[in-house]
C-alpha cells in the first residue's frame, strides 16, 4: 500500500451542469452561501435591517440618489413612493395616488443627479430633492401615456416600450429633448426647436424590455434581440443598428455595465459583450441549473447587480415554487468562478451607498443581540465604505431594507453554508483509495466548528457512501481522521455559524489499495 497526499486549492467555483465524475479536480460540484474571491472559498456575509422601521407599504424597489453631502434611498411599494436618509423617512407619493404594480415593474435612473422612476402603469416621475414635495410627472410627458422602462443616456431620457393613449406600442421608444445641465428634460414631443424623437424597432420579434448605456452607445434589449443606438445629432439625433438577432433580455433590471462591457441575463444564458462580441460566462458551469430552476410565473422578478470592490456580478432569481427572489448566483468577473447565495425571499436587489449618515457606535450604544465573540459590529468608527458598492435587498413581505454584508449573521441568526466536491478521481479512477485524514486550511472565528465528511464510491454513477461528520474547530483542530474507501472520493464542508469562515485549501491523506 502506497500512501500519498491529494491537495486541492479551493478557489475555482461551483460546477453543477456536468456530471461530477467529469468535473475537473480543481472545482466544486455543489455549495450554498459561498462565494469565491482572493483565491479562497468564503462563506457569504450576513445581513441586517437598514433604516428600520420603514413607512408602511413594503419595498419592491429602491434607488440611491445623492444630494450634496446627503445620500437618500427612494423605496417604492405597490402603490407608494418613500424616501429615507437612513434614519428619517418621508412619504413622497403623489397626492392622487398610484395605480398598483407588482415586483419587477419598477425601474429607475439618474440624469443630472436627479432621480427618475417608472413602473409601467403610471406616468414616469422625478423627485426634486425637497422632502416636503411628492414625486412629479416628468415635464412635457404626453397625457395618458406610459412606458415599460425609463433610462438615461447623454442628456436625454429614454422611454422604452410605449403605451400611448390606449394603443400598445411595444416596439417603440421615445427620447426626450436634451436637458440643461443640472435639470430634468422639459419636452417629449418632437419639434423643430428641440431634439426629442422616437424610433420603432419592429424588424425583430419580441417587445422592448430595457436598455442601458455602453460607453458611447445606448443598447436597447428586446425579448430576443438587441440593438445599438448611436447619437448623431442633426435631423435624426439617433441612429440604430442590430447588434444581436437571437439574444435579448429576461426582464427589466437584468443588465449591468462592468469594465466597459454589459453583463446580461438573457433568460437562457448569462453573457458579457462589448457592443460587438458576446460570450457566455456560465456555460459548462451553472447555466442549466440557473435557467431551469426559475419559477416560470415570476420571470419578471429576475434582476442583476454588481459589486466592484469584490469583482462580483449577481444574478437573482425566484426559484420554482417561490414568489420572491430566493437565490443569487455570484460570478467573479475576473476569474469566472460561480458561487451561490441563498436569499431570504426578497423582491429586488439595489446597489448604492449604505449608512453614509450613520454615526459612530459607542461602547454602551451597541445593542446587537448576539454573543460578544460573534459580534461583527464596530465601535467608534463608521460601518460603511463611501462608494456606490453597498447592497440593499428590498423585502416587501417583512417591510425591510436589508443591508448586505454589514453583519456576519442573518438578522441575528446563524447562516448555514456548505461546499461539496463529489466523485473526485484521486487515482485516475483505477486504483482504490483509502482516505485516512482531511487537513483543511480554514480561517475564521476561533472556536467556530466546521463539520467535515468524506464519501466513497467504487465506480461512476454508483451511490456515494458518506462517513459520519467530524468536527473541525477553527484555531484548535489540525485535521479530521476518516476511514473512507473508493475509487472516487467525495468531501464536504458545512456549518451553521454567526461569522464568516474561509477555506483556502484542503489535503486528503490517502493510502492506495490497489486494483481490487
Amino acid at each position: 500500500m502506497k500512501p500519498h497526499n491529494f491537495t486541492r486549492h479551493d478557489h475555482w467555483g461551483i460546477v453543477t451542469d456536468i456530471p461530477p465524475e467529469e468535473v475537473s479536480p480543481d472545482r466544486w460540484t455543489g455549495g450554498s452561501n459561498v462565494q469565491f474571491q482572493e483565491q479562497a472559498s468564503r462563506r457569504c456575509g450576513g445581513y441586517e435591517k437598514f433604516a428600520d422601521p420603514l413607512l408602511p407599504g413594503g419595498p419592491l424597489f429602491a434607488l440611491n440618489v445623492i444630494f450634496g453631502a446627503v445620500t437618500y434611498w427612494i423605496y417604492c411599494s405597490d402603490t407608494g413612493v418613500f424616501i429615507t436618509d437612513g434614519s428619517l423617512h418621508w412619504d413622497i407619493t403623489p397626492p392622487a395616488g398610484l395605480l398598483p404594480v407588482k415586483a419587477g415593474d419598477w425601474t429607475g435612473t439618474i440624469l443630472n443627479g436627479i432621480a427618475v422612476i417608472n413602473n409601467g402603469r403610471n406616468a414616469p416621475m422625478y423627485w426634486d430633492f425637497n422632502t416636503a414635495n411628492p414625486v412629479q410627472t416628468l415635464p412635457g410627458w404626453p397625457p395618458g401615456a406610459t412606458c415599460r422602462a425609463i433610462r438615461s443616456f447623454k442628456y436625454h431620457l429614454f422611454a422604452l416600450g410605449i403605451f400611448d393613449g390606449g394603443t400598445d406600442k411595444p416596439d417603440t421608444l421615445w427620447w426626450s429633448a436634451g436637458a440643461e445641465p443640472g435639470a430634468i428634460p422639459q419636452e417629449w414631443t418632437p419639434s423643430p426647436s428641440n431634439d426629442a424623437g422616437d424610433m420603432v424597432l419592429a424588424d425583430a420579434p419580441g417587445v422592448i424590455v430595457d436598455g442601458m448605456s455602453l460607453r458611447d452607445t445606448f443598447i436597447v434589449y428586446k425579448d430576443f434581440s438587441t440593438y445599438a443606438l448611436t447619437y448623431v445629432a442633426g435631423q435624426y439625433v439617433y441612429t440604430q443598428r442590430k447588434l444581436f438577432l437571437t439574444t435579448g433580455l429576461q426582464a427589466k433590471n437584468c443588465i449591468a455595465e462592468i469594465n466597459g462591457q454589459h453583463w446580461v441575463f438573457t433568460g437562457t444564458d448569462v453573457i458579457k459583450h462589448d457592443g460587438q462580441n458576446a460570450v457566455s460566462v456560465v456555460q459548462d458551469k451553472v447555466k442549466q441549473q440557473l435557467v431551469g430552476s426559475i419559477n416560470p410565473d415570476k420571470t419578471g422578478m429576475c434582476c442583476v447587480t454588481q459589486r466592484t470592490k469584490n469583482n462580483q456580478f449577481w444574478v437573482a432569481i425566484p426559484e420554482t415554487g417561490n414568489d420572491h427572489l430566493t437565490k443569487a448566483y455570484v460570478i467573479h468577473t475576473l476569474t469566472g468562478d460561480v458561487g451561490i447565495r441563498e436569499l431570504p425571499g426578497v423582491d429586488f436587489i439595489a446597489r448604492g451607498i449604505v449608512n453614509i449618515r450613520a454615526g459612530d457606535i459607542s461602547w454602551d450604544g451597541d445593542t446587537t443581540p448576539i454573543a460578544w465573540d460573534a459580534d461583527t459590529g464596530m465601535w467608534d468608527q463608521q460601518n460603511y465604505s463611501p462608494t456606490e458598492d453597498s447592497i440593499l435587498w428590498c423585502d416587501a413581505t417583512d417591510a425591510a431594507l436589508w443591508s448586505v454584508d454589514t453583519s456576519g449573521s442573518a438578522d441575528g441568526q446563524p447562516i448555514y453554508a456548505y461546499l461539496e466536491r463529489q466523485s473526485l478521481p484521486t487515482n485516475d479512477n483505477i486504483l482504490r483509495a483509502f482516505v485516512t485524514r482531511v487537513i483543511p486550511r480554514l480561517d475564521g472565528q476561533q472556536g467556530e466548528v466546521i463539520q467535515i465528511r468524506t464519501g466513497g464510491q467504487a465506480f461512476f454513477g454508483q451511490p456515494i457512501t458518506w462517513s459520519e461528520p467530524q468536527d473541525f474547530t477553527i484555531g484548535e483542530s489540525v485535521a479530521c481522521d476518516f476511514q473512507t474507501e473508493g475509487r472516487l472520493i467525495s468531501v464536504r464542508f458545512e456549518a451553521s455559524t454567526m461569522r464568516q469562515w474561509i477555506l483556502h485549501s484542503y489535503t486528503l491523506e490517502i493510502v492506495d489499495l490497489g486494483l481490487f
